[in-house]
């Protein structure tokens, strides 16, 4: 009796409704059939395979597909889930079915994301760098309710990831939603902690470098950029692979922390171009570390000139001056940049080093440099060619009148030490420092260094003074 009446009533339900099983969990009907017996309002839901769904509330997985009970997991608001097929209950509800169960159809729940899905961030990438200049709106539609202005290269924390309840993802950042569009957004490398990601102002390059009219660094590049080079940084920009690159004059070069270094904030306190020469206002000493707490190489005292070669930075963004042998302080409250004639008499020394193993000659040609000598034509190539000095003579006894004659007790670097009596004397050399000359010694030694307590010179003139 209790059976035909439940055939009777579901005849009034809905036309040709045919055999109905009071058996098991689902019903051998339609889904329109269904929903009419049942009175679902099928516009409210999925009834074609969307292919994919993302959330837009929080919801689960069931094992059950009435969704009552059988919770394999749960699936956070936002995520992209991907769907096997429809099926409905025994109520004519339609559920989607996914990997490990069912999940609701129902679009206050689940939205069909738009066909371009590709071009956006579905999962949270946990930072964007922004491609283009963007906003932050209150409103996940991103139409109203802006925020705030987020400038192009600026670096974004992202919270999660919101469907609009047309399909489009939006990044959740504090504030509310930007773009996931990846032509907007990028997520950057994974070791972007090795880069500059706000603008340092300046930077000094570490290593020799280039800039780049491209972003990549690949092509497009517009000039060399010396290693010790400070530059100034206009911005930061990102590659679309995510790297972040320093906007400078006439186009970009690398952020890499291991080619470039943000220079001390005391900056002005030291020397950033090459003076040349300095004078040590205080005993210092020539490190081989540019961080000037190890490889101590030697002690420059106080009043000592010094010739730089070039300048360098550490990398925590300190200048170091580069010397003969290693580093020395770039802080002009140690070290002050000299043009005296101390200077020249340094840098006479400093190419005479750079002529040492130099062959001795006697050919009258080739006496005078550049690349042999005898010992007269040494001093005179030495003076023209580093001080700007051209000697009276190229001979021993014209040289030695020349400038006026000091101790041999208070030489400086740069003297020239005479051997043989004046008016006949018959050998000269460049007194160094430190006890030692170099001089263009012998046809079997060429141009040497050589302690002058083992060879003592007869008298010294200084050129400089």
């Amino acid at each position: 009796m209790k059976r035909s009446m439940l055939f009777g009533m579901l005849v009034v339900g809905a036309l040709s409704v045919g055999f109905i099983s009071t058996q098991g969990s689902s019903m051998s009907v339609s889904a329109a059939e269904t929903a009419t017996a049942t009175s679902v309002d099928l516009t409210q839901y999925y009834t074609t395979n969307p292919g994919q769904v993302a959330t837009l509330k929080a919801t689960h997985i069931y094992s059950n597909i009435n969704l009552s009970d059988g919770m394999v997991k749960a699936v956070a608001k936002g995520t992209l889930v991907t769907v096997k097929g429809i099926e409905y209950t025994t109520g004519g509800t339609p559920r989607l079915v996914v990997d490990g169960g069912y999940i609701t159809a129902n679009k206050a729940n689940v939205v069909k994301p738009v066909s371009t899905i590709s071009n956006y961030y579905t999962t949270n990438p946990g930072q964007v760098a922004t491609l283009k200049a963007t906003h932050i709106y209150s409103n996940i539609n991103l139409s109203d309710g802006m925020v705030k202005a987020v400038a192009k290269g600026t670096l974004v924390t992202i919270k999660g990831i919101e469907y609009t309840t047309g399909g489009t993802p939006r990044l959740v950042v504090d504030g509310g939603y930007i773009t996931a569009n990846k032509a907007n957004v990028v997520k950057p490398v994974s070791t972007i902690s090795n880069y500059y990601t706000t603008n340092p102002g300046q930077v000094a390059t570490l290593k020799a470098t280039h800039i780049y009219s491209n972003i990549n660094l690949s092509d497009g590049m517009v000039k060399a950029v010396a290693k010790g080079t400070l530059v100034t940084v206009k911005g930061i920009e990102y590659t679309t692979g995510g790297t972040p690159r320093l906007v400078v004059d006439g186009g970009y070069i690398t952020a890499n922390k291991v080619n470039v270094v943000k220079p001390v904030s005391n900056l002005s306190d030291y020397y950033t171009t090459n003076p040349k020469y300095v004078t040590a206002l205080k005993k210092t000493h020539v490190y081989t570390n540019l961080n000037l707490s190890d490889g101590m190489v030697k002690e420059v005292a106080k009043g000592t000139v010094v010739a730089v070669t070039g300048i360098e930075y550490s990398t925590n963004g300190y200048p170091r001056l580069v010397v003969s042998g290693g580093y020395i302080t770039a802080n002009k409250s140690n070290v002050e940049k000299t043009t005296s004639n101390a200077a020249k008499a340094a840098s006479v020394v400093a190419l005479a080093k750079t002529k040492l193993g130099d062959p001795y000659t006697t050919s009258q040609s080739g006496r005078l440099g550049p690349d042999s000598f005898d010992c007269s034509g040494f001093v005179y190539y030495l003076y023209k060619t580093a001080a700007g000095i051209t000697l009276s003579g190229n001979t021993t006894t014209t040289e030695e009148g020349l400038g006026k004659e000091v101790s041999l007790s208070a030489l400086q670097p740069g003297d020239l030490l005479f051997y043989g009596t004046r008016g006949s004397t018959y050998h000269v050399g460049i007194y160094e420092g430190d006890g030692i000359m170099i001089h263009a010694a012998t046809e079997s030694e060429g141009v040497k260094e050589t302690a002058i307590k083992y060879y003592e010179p007869s008298f010294a003139r200084r050129i400089l003074y």
